[in-house]
């Protein structure tokens, strides 16, 4: 039996099994149910949310012969389905537009308009990443998308829609596709894990979802490499971290605590010990501009925030505040260019490590205004009324005699 990876076998076959698309899901099956569907439809987003399996949907919901008329939730069971599904129904062609850019692949498509669709009452065209198209391409298509047959559909999928000319946007109906919420990939990789018999913690799952930055395909297929490299075993966090190249997050809090403690050896003992277990610098200093924002969202939000090894990031949490916190994602930043500057990188995050170890024994700038304050109470005394105004504002005042000194 032919083997199937996650994404291709729970590739969903109806709009309603479409996860984390309910606008779109919405408006497309109200067309469906009103007959009031466009002749050209455009969906854009980021990879792995959907736009290509919607297109999928939308053909076989014209096609299918079960329903008789055109719905948002085909049978995916009679010929039809099977044979678009299968991806050899000869009225639904899907093109992909990055390797037929020309405008003799368009004029093909125009030229086969004439014909009635053979066994179903659509002919769907299908043209993904058409943002590839040349402009002569589109320039052709112009007047066909505007008025095609009534008996022709046009689906056009893009990942970047700036590309697209504005005269080919404004003849279609546009949907943009969401990142998926980090809560409905969960989720949704729970189902998969139960249909599948799988043992995989609830963290583990958490991490993939993270990581996958909101597309489904890249969370399945993140946990279909995770099921390979660990024979089904029970799948971790760990083995995430493992399988995807991350940090662990323990050693990663770890490193953090021994940072705002001012502990440069033991902060770069850990870095050595991440850095052996095969995790590249620039990874690093990403999972560490994680933990960061993990941490100045807690604080902004006054709100613990659901993370592995919570015990260690409260920790680091009762050690920290916004400003010095700020001022460690900012150096991480400069240091992610600087790292990129230097053939032996590792040494490039051990001198940033240690700065940012250093920093963390320094006063933060509002301690030392207010030490100041405390301290020079009289030097700082900005009281136009009796003049007693400091010594370093009275030399910078002898120095420029014009000047004076203006209250707020």
């Amino acid at each position: 039996m032919e083997y199937k990876v996650l994404s291709r076998k729970y590739r969903p076959k109806k709009l309603k099994e479409v996860i984390g698309q309910d606008f779109t899901v919405k408006t497309l099956t109200n067309a469906f149910s009103q007959e009031k569907l466009a002749h050209a439809f455009l969906f854009t987003g980021i990879r792995g949310v959907g736009k290509t399996t919607i297109a999928r949907i939308i053909a076989m919901g014209l096609n299918c012969e079960k329903e008789k008329k055109p719905t948002a939730n085909p049978c995916s069971i009679c010929s039809n389905c099977k044979a678009i599904l299968q991806d050899r129904y000869e009225d639904v062609l899907e093109i992909d537009a990055a390797s037929n850019t020309g405008v003799d692949d368009v004029r093909e498509i125009i030229s086969s308009l004439k014909y009635r669709p053979s066994k179903g009452n659509y002919k769907v065209f299908i043209i993904d990443e058409v943002h590839m198209l040349s402009n002569s391409a589109f320039n052709a298509l112009l007047k066909t998308i505007e008025e095609p047959p009534s008996f022709v559909k046009f689906i056009f999928c893009t990942t970047e829609i700036q590309k697209i000319p504005i005269t080919i946007v404004s003849r279609c109906q546009k949907y943009n596709l969401n990142r998926v919420t980090l809560t409905a990939l969960c989720d949704y990789l729970e189902e998969i894990v139960e249909l599948e018999k799988l043992d995989v913690s609830k963290q583990a799952i958490s991490v993939i979802a993270r990581n996958s930055e909101g597309s489904i395909r890249d969370s399945l297929t993140i946990l279909d490499q995770c099921i390979l490299s660990f024979n089904n075993e029970n799948i971790t966090v760990e083995s995430v971290n493992q399988t995807m190249g991350l940090t662990s997050q323990s050693f990663l809090l770890d490193l953090y605590i021994n940072i705002v403690n001012g502990d440069i050896n033991n902060a770069n003992n850990v870095l050595n010990n991440i850095y052996k277990n095969g995790a590249a610098p620039k990874q690093i200093i990403d999972d560490l501009l994680n933990v960061t924002y993990n941490l100045i969202s807690s604080l902004a939000a006054n709100k613990n925030i659901e993370i592995y090894e919570k015990d260690k990031f409260q920790t680091i949490i009762d050690k920290c505040d916004i400003p010095f916190l700020n001022q460690v994602w900012h150096m991480l930043l400069r240091g992610k260019d600087e790292v990129n500057k230097v053939s032996h990188q590792i040494e490039a995050l051990e001198i940033l490590i240690i700065r940012i170890a250093y920093s963390s024994q320094l006063p933060s700038l509002e301690t030392v205004v207010k030490k100041i304050k405390e301290d020079n109470n009289d030097e700082l005394n900005l009281d136009v009324n009796d003049n007693n105004i400091g010594n370093d504002i009275k030399k910078i005042l002898d120095a420029f005699p014009e000047g004076k000194v203006l209250k707020n």
